[in-house]
């Protein structure tokens, strides 16, 4: 097979390769065109219910934000109107308020700014990807690029729990101060109601009775009873939860000065203050009955010695009356107790129920981590398949750009082949051409030499025919001779000598010829 015939093969070939309907069979019919495929048919579905999942999530915060506007304007017309007669009680709440939205708002500005500047790193990121370059520089370029887009992520994710952690906790604590308030409120509205005497409805007989009974008693015990009675009963003017709360949390720590604090945590609406004197009373109430104890058993033992019967018959009826008093005493710790029972099931319950949504939410979000890996993945896949293309491409245009400047030199190649057999042909004309005017040009000088010793011959006959006695004559040497006197005669008449005669141009080769 001649050279000629190759490189009609090879471009045929080639031809075929090239051909946009080749080629794009060839992609089609390629497995990563399939997957290729696929993944885009994945990734559809996948940005479909995205898609869907971001209109639920945008509908249930506008119904949110439309029973924000409810409450807010309900609030405004009931809490904060100027003509309600509790504006200067809700002013504190009001400017709380304004304090809270104030801080929501940087707040909101604050996450605004951040998450801004991580969706434009994320942007310049993919904008990174739309120009791909197989070189170590850029791949290091986008390890950094997606380590700092990661560290922000875990930053601002860390950031955001501990927040939420902190507000679960105040939470928590309103939380219980607000079952704390109601079951006050509520104790309030179990307990019998207070009737309240007038001056009118006082009566002389009783007052006058009840002083004849504390002249009757002790000393001891007639200071106690009117200390009781001054002071707002045996509670010291306290409902029975606080007083209760007070009484546990003190026993608790066995009356040391450090109950005071937890005391104050633990009875909202009372103060530092409040507990302090009730700590007060409660010494002086406990002093006064303990004086009153000694006072009763000195009376008994009197009573004793003056009066047996009486006195035995007394310290039964006190007995019973202690008795009943200690039954009542412990009624009321057990029911204390049982409430203390109730709100620490309560409290265990809500912990459970806290662990069990912290489980729930530990596994929500493992497993959209685990979603989003698997996406990254299959979005790094996607990419690898777009590199691999652009590298095949780029590989193939290669082929092709070699191929064609392999072809453009094969056609250089005959042109230039074809050129110096044209060359040679002419060479091989003009050789042929400048022979044949040589052999010519021989034949005429062989003619012309031909032709002289011919005449040469004749004249050499005519000179022995004819002879021609010629005197000699030295000085005719000296003379000018005939023609000499003509060119003289040429070179008056013209303007000047004759320098250059033109003539035809021989060419290098017939040089010498």
């Amino acid at each position: 097979m001649s050279a000629a015939e190759k490189r009609q093969n090879m471009t045929g070939n080639q031809a075929k390769t090239n051909h946009p309907g080749a080629r794009k069979k060839e992609r089609l019919d390629s497995p990563n065109t399939r997957a290729g495929g696929d993944a885009k048919e994945g990734w559809a579905w996948k940005k479909k219910t995205d898609q869907a999942k971001k209109m639920e999530i945008l509908r249930e915060i506008d119904q949110l934000q439309k029973k924000i506007t409810n409450l807010d304007r309900e609030k405004s017309t009931h809490l904060y109107n100027k003509r309600s007669d509790f504006r200067k009680e809700f002013c504190v709440l009001e400017e709380h308020e304004l304090k809270l939205l104030s801080e929501r708002k940087q707040e909101k500005t604050k996450l605004k700014q951040q998450l801004g500047k991580m969706h434009s790193n994320v942007k310049h990121f993919q904008r990174e990807l739309q120009n791909v370059k197989p070189t170590p520089e850029f791949v290091e370029k986008l390890k950094e690029l997606m380590e700092d887009i990661e560290s922000q992520l875990n930053e601002f994710k860390t950031q955001q729990r501990q927040i939420y952690e902190e507000l679960m906790k105040e939470e928590h604590i309103l939380n219980q101060e607000i079952n704390t308030l109601e079951k006050r409120i509520d104790s309030w509205a179990q307990a019998p109601p207070i009737s309240i005497e007038t001056k009118a409805t006082k009566s002389k007989p009783v007052a006058s009775s009840a002083r004849n009974i504390m002249a009757d008693l002790p000393p001891d015990v007639a200071a106690f009873e009117r200390f009781v009675e001054q002071t707002g009963g045996p509670r010291g003017g306290w409902d029975e939860y606080d007083h209760g709360t007070f009484l546990r949390i003190r026993n608790k720590h066995k009356g040391k000065a450090t109950f005071l604090d937890e005391a104050t945590n633990s009875l909202p609406g009372r103060t530092i203050t409040d507990v302090n004197a009730h700590e007060a009373w409660y010494q002086e109430y406990t002093s006064l009955q303990e004086k009153k104890k000694d006072a009763i058993m000195k009376w008994r033992a009197i009573k004793e010695v003056e009066k047996g019967s009486s006195l035995e018959q007394a310290e039964q009826t006190a007995e019973e009356e202690a008795r009943l008093r200690e039954k009542k005493a412990e009624a009321k710790a057990r029911q204390l107790e049982k409430e203390k029972q109730e709100r620490y099931e309560r409290l265990s319950a809500w912990k459970v129920q806290k662990e069990l949504e912290k489980a729930q939410e530990e596994e929500r979000r493992e497993q959209e981590e685990a979603r989003k890996a698997r996406e990254y993945e299959k979005e790094m896949q996607r990419k690898m398949q777009v590199k691999a293309k652009a590298i095949e491409y780029a590989k193939l245009k290669k082929e092709d750009e070699e191929f064609q400047q392999m072809e453009a030199l094969s056609r250089q190649e005959v042109e230039l082949e074809e050129k110096k057999q044209a060359r040679r042909q002419e060479v091989a004309r003009f050789q042929e051409r400048d022979q044949r005017k040589l052999q010519e040009k021989k034949a005429r000088e062989q003619a012309k030499e031909e032709a002289r010793k011919e005449q040469a011959k004749r004249l050499q006959r005519l000179k022995g025919k004819v002879e021609v006695q010629v005197e000699r004559d030295p000085s005719r040497l000296y003379r000018l001779t005939e023609g000499w006197k003509e060119r003289k005669k040429d070179d008056a008449s013209s303007s000047g000598p004759v320098i250059n005669m033109p003539r035809r141009a021989v060419p290098s080769w017939r040089t010498g010829l």
